[in-house]
């Protein structure tokens, strides 16, 4: 048949008696015949699918050939009369710059505007939006001198700000968010209108107006359960929620701190760290009660001997994050959570301090070390523990310690008794082991280690903090589980631009990727790298593509606005990670940017 070039084609044209001289056999070529008809019919189903696929695909490129072309692409642009932009508030008192609070008549409102908007609209928007009526919860507006921020907090002129649909072209965010930025006029220039608008309320006031200007301003955030309206209605930049009427703009529980006294806003001091010394550094500072009531700057001191560039809010917050490492690592106990431990060389006055650090840092920065057992903490701030004790001794103890204590606890007569003793006796229990009081010994030992032993550091901290800190048990779980970054939690905090190249939305694949992949050391000093403290206290993190070459690519991290720029030449997704990697893992951050 092959000599005779008989195929599947040819087959279909004879008949049964021409075929017999080939096959002999009936059902041979009744089998043949079904062989062949089956062949044909799938080789025209995929010509006709090749075939309409070709079609679809010259179809499609006609229809994007035409919607791409540029009177298309102008006709898009001008459908678009108007965008959604966010307007915040940020008021100054003296030289600090601090956001006001949703429930303070500030907080980050979404509006409509056109977009051949421009400076003076965003302005007149902002000043209906927190001055209804030329008034607000700060005083009226003939007391401020205004100005218009950039998401950066950059300073916007006529010039730099020509229109709302030039700035997101420029920008090329989801959403632009603008701040209307006040700061008191000069009391030489206007005396005679600011003495018509000062209320000094005393202390034991019990119906505060929210319309009344007050004139005296605390460096502190004081929250009365009883109350809407703090005596403070200003807070520095902290993480947002999507509800604006629920929350504030930053983390805000049922109990906030509270000022010790009215602070000078021109008294403010600064504090050398040097980077090798963070530790001794910050304690020695702290040792003065004073600088409690002080607007604190920090000078860092690198190992070269040359002073970082960086300065506000975001070396403070990169600072307490290495103050809070180093005293984990030299002043603690435990695995995943942590105990101070009584060390010869630090007295009560050191340990004063570092109960002055943690409330400095919740007050500017919203800062909390979050690796602190909880049950020590509810007895630092309460008097009592609340929690599981039993749960969290298992998150001190050490892994293989912890899965001793579990087996022995979920079956006692499966445990290897040697290996409970051993555990047991690491920890001084002085009692015999039953199944019967296992529990109770494991509660027992729990509290001395989590509570009894670090009492007189406990009660050097009550000293300090209680008189100026409430909060409630739910409050400081929620606390502890807002701050902590999580894979997911730092995906959410991702910004793009709106208009991304199919190369930019590869490379910020890339990036979700490797965040999703990180550990709980590495999510942490990612969170570091791009804002400046290793715990969850901003609201996003804007991430710009930069055209890098080959020897300059690396990821830069710009703590002063929670901004992120990498390369968009990622090939590959290995690459990325190398090379994220390496910059996380050197530890050797400069802020190189005032």
């Amino acid at each position: 048949m092959e000599k005779q070039k008989i195929d599947c084609d040819v087959i279909a044209l004879m008949d049964h008696s021409t075929l017999a001289n080939f096959i002999p056999s009936y059902g041979d070529r009744i089998a043949l015949f079904h062989f062949c008809s089956s062949k044909r019919s799938s080789s025209k189903r995929k010509r006709g699918v090749l075939q309409r696929l070709s079609e679809e695909m010259k179809n499609k490129g006609e229809i994007s050939t035409e919607n791409t072309s540029p009177e298309r692409t102008r006709q898009r642009k001008k459908q678009k009369a108007s965008r959604n932009v966010e307007i915040g508030w940020i008021h100054s008192d003296g030289e600090v710059p601090k956001e006001v609070r949703a429930k303070q008549g500030g907080g980050t409102r979404k509006i409509q505007m056109a977009t051949d908007a421009g400076l003076k609209d965003i302005l007149q928007e902002g000043k209906k939006l927190f001055f209804p009526d030329g008034i607000s919860p700060k005083g009226p507006e003939t007391d401020f001198e205004f100005e218009v921020w950039d998401f950066k907090l950059n300073h916007l002129t006529e010039d730099t700000c020509q229109s709302i649909g030039t700035m997101y072209e420029a920008a090329r965010l989801t959403t632009l968010r603008f701040y209307i930025s006040t700061k008191l006029r000069d009391p030489e220039e206007d005396e005679s209108q600011k003495s018509d608008v000062i209320f000094v309320l005393e202390s034991n006031s019990s119906e505060i107006n929210p319309l009344q200007g007050v004139e005296l301003r605390k460096s502190y955030v004081e929250v009365q359960p009883d109350s809407d309206l703090s005596d403070d209605s200003e807070i520095t930049f902290g993480p947002k929620s999507d509800d604006e009427e629920d929350s504030a703009d930053t983390i805000i529980y049922e109990g906030s701190p509270a000022p010790l006294n009215p602070a000078n806003p021109e008294d403010e001091t600064t504090i050398t760290v040097r980077h090798t010394n963070t530790l001794n550094d910050i304690i020695s500072a702290f040792s003065d009660a004073e600088i409690m009531r002080k607007t604190l700057k920090v000078k860092r001191i690198l190992p070269d001997n040359k002073e970082e560039a960086g300065s506000g809010s975001e070396i403070l917050r990169n600072v307490l994050s290495c103050f809070w490492n180093e005293f984990y690592k030299r002043c603690t106990l435990g695995t995943t959570v942590k105990v101070p431990f009584i060390r010869h060389d630090f007295t009560a006055e050191k340990w004063k301090a570092v109960g002055r650090i943690l409330l400095k840092g919740y007050h500017d920065c919203q800062y909390f070390p979050n690796k602190l057992a909880i049950p020590f903490l509810e007895q630092v701030l309460f008097g009592a523990v609340k929690s599981d004790l039993q749960g969290h001794f298992l998150q001190f103890v050490s892994s293989q310690e912890c899965e001793v204590l579990r087996e022995a606890v979920k079956n006692f007569s499966a445990v290897d008794l040697d290996d409970l003793l051993e555990v047991l006796d690491s920890y001084s229990c002085k009692k015999q082991i039953t199944a019967e009081n296992l529990y109770t010994i494991i509660d027992e030992i729990a509290h001395k280690e989590l509570v009894q032993k670090p009492m007189f550091v406990i009660c050097c901290w009550q000293e300090v903090i209680n008189p100026h800190l409430s909060i409630t048990p739910e409050a400081l779980i929620k606390l502890f589980s807002d701050l902590q970054p999580t894979p997911r939690k730092v995906c959410q905090l991702l910004k793009f631009a709106e208009d991304l190249s199919p190369m930019q939305k590869k490379v910020g694949n890339y990036l979700k990727r490797f965040i999703k992949e990180l550990d709980d050391i590495k999510i942490h000093k990612f969170m570091q790298y791009c804002t400046g403290s290793d715990l969850i206290v901003i609201d996003s993190i804007y991430v710009e593509f930069q055209d890098m070459t080959d020897f300059t690519r690396r990821p830069v991290g710009h703590t002063c606005g929670s901004i992120l720029q990498i390369a968009n030449s990622y090939e590959n997704f290995p690459d990325f990670r190398s090379e994220f990697n390496a910059v996380l893992e050197s530890n050797v951050w400069v802020m190189e940017i005032v």
